[in-house]
């Protein structure tokens, strides 16, 4: 055995101590006489094992040493006597990183590289490293309810390192966790306040007692419901590629995620497909929030039918308080199609303005634009539609966020490609509470733009 398989093997008679020690552990007891039996063996294989390793290492080092050429000692000094400084080389990665960004960009992601295949390839050697550096390996708790063997089709909490990649790339990708209100859930189903009333002021007469009033609450329930991404993953990977392994999987899973987040937030019809969530758009055009929206000044069921007044007739119809947090919400085809057209032709903008970001404010106030928002240019499809909307959904929406990213593992599905399966699921929930009620007077803190024909 070679040097890198004898680690590999003491590494892994450690763990399988580990294991009998965490279980004992777990169950508050000692160890009976087969436990303490099977944990000696373990332990001094692992041990005999590792020494062999040392002894090989040894050898090997000696004869490199008696084998190798003397090479003249190059001086550290240049003719100026400044010193030359030894630069540790990087670590391998091919291209530039998308996922992990800052100054530790590229060691976060090579220890989520070493993450994945302690857990997703069951390495022990990888698990070893990361034991050492306090990278844990935490099963999720519904896996150990499914699942007994940590290392066969059980699910592991990603670590904070990779997570955090996936969160930052899951809000630019998306605009549903940048523009909703984020409220972690302790369970999947969750109440939170919400403020329904306030105090009234009334005039009192000379003998006439105060009316009482109180401020008033309901709640907000939210139900978090489980969304998952499959992908597939080589099982022939050198060190050279954790790292583009651990960006391009944290890049695909934000990506999917975020999609499907926008996508329940915007158009979730109540159905299986937006795990039973009701979107925006859906609820306004419900029957029930009348005073949600406004309806086009003339007739307009396409982008190039709408125009300043049209705009001015939503930002009129926003209540005051949700104005200082407004922003416009559009498809990346309605900001082309409707706001640059507007301000080329009415403020005097020039196209290469619009080049440099300066038309992402309308009215002066941003424009936020989502994947998730209709960009058929069809009056048949726009009319009785909500085509646009505008205001605060810090006001109107909460996304309750379950818990942390958590992978699974198939060996089996793609088997005969050498691949293995990885699952990422999260649990979330997206609940639109305040939309406006049945008439204007009762509008909420974003109003919508209905196209008619």
């Amino acid at each position: 055995m070679t040097i890198a398989e004898l680690r590999e093997r003491a590494a892994f008679e450690a763990e399988e101590a580990r294991k009998i020690k965490d279980k004992v552990d777990e169950e508050s007891r000692g160890m009976n006489e087969d436990e303490a039996h099977q944990f000696k063996q373990h332990l001094d294989e692992s041990e005999r094992v590792e020494a062999e390793a040392d002894r090989q290492e040894r050898l090997e080092a000696t004869e490199a040493r008696q084998n190798k050429v003397k090479e003249r000692q190059v001086p550290l000094e240049i003719a100026t006597g400044e010193r030359i400084s030894v630069v540790k080389p990087n670590l391998f990665r091919f291209g530039e990183l998308r996922a992990f960004k800052g100054p530790k960009a590229e060691e976060n992601a090579y220890a989520s590289g070493k993450w994945l295949i302690a857990t997703m390839m069951g390495n022990a050697v990888a698990r070893q490293w990361c034991r050492d550096r306090g990278i844990e390996i935490r099963q999720s708790t519904e896996s150990r309810v499914q699942t007994e063997g940590i290392n066969t089709a059980g699910g592991f909490v990603v670590p904070d390192v990779m997570e955090r990649s996936i969160i930052d790339l899951r809000e630019e990708y998306g605009s549903a966790r940048k523009n909703c209100r984020v409220v972690p859930m302790a369970s999947d189903h969750s109440v939170i306040p919400r403020r329904s009333g306030g105090v009234t002021a009334y005039f009192i007469g000379e003998t006439t007692a105060i009316t009482a009033s109180d401020k008033s609450w309901n709640q907000v329930e939210l139900t978090a419901k489980k969304l998952g991404a499959l992908t597939r993953m080589s099982t022939d990977l050198s060190e050279d590629a954790i790292i583009n392994l651990a960006d391009d999987l944290a890049q695909e899973m934000a990506y999917a995620f975020a999609a499907k987040e926008d996508a329940c937030c915007i158009d979730g019809d109540g159905t299986a497909t937006y795990g039973g969530m009701e979107g925006i758009r859906t609820r306004m055009i419900d029957g029930l929030h009348l005073g949600s929206y406004v309806e086009a000044v003339t007739a307009g069921d396409n982008w190039s039918e709408l125009d300043a007044a049209d705009l001015l007739a939503v930002m009129a119809a926003l209540p005051k308080y949700a104005r200082r947090g407004a922003k416009w919400h559009c498809s990346p085809l309605a900001k082309v199609a409707v706001f640059d057209r507007l301000a080329l032709a009415l403020s005097g903008m020039t196209a290469a303005d619009i080049a440099a970001g300066a038309a992402y404010k309308y009215g002066g106030y941003p424009i936020e634009e989502w994947a998730a928002m209709p960009t058929d240019d069809s009056g048949a499809t726009l009319n009785d539609k909500i085509m646009l909307f505008f205001g605060d959904m810090r006001l109107s929406t909460t996304l309750g966020d379950r818990r942390g990213i958590v992978l699974k593992k198939s060996e089996e599905r793609y088997l005969e490609y050498d691949q293995i399966a990885i699952q990422a699921t999260e649990r979330f929930c997206v609940v639109h509470h305040d939309i406006g009620g049945a008439a204007a007077a009762t509008r909420g803190p974003v109003v919508g733009l209905l196209g008619t024909s």
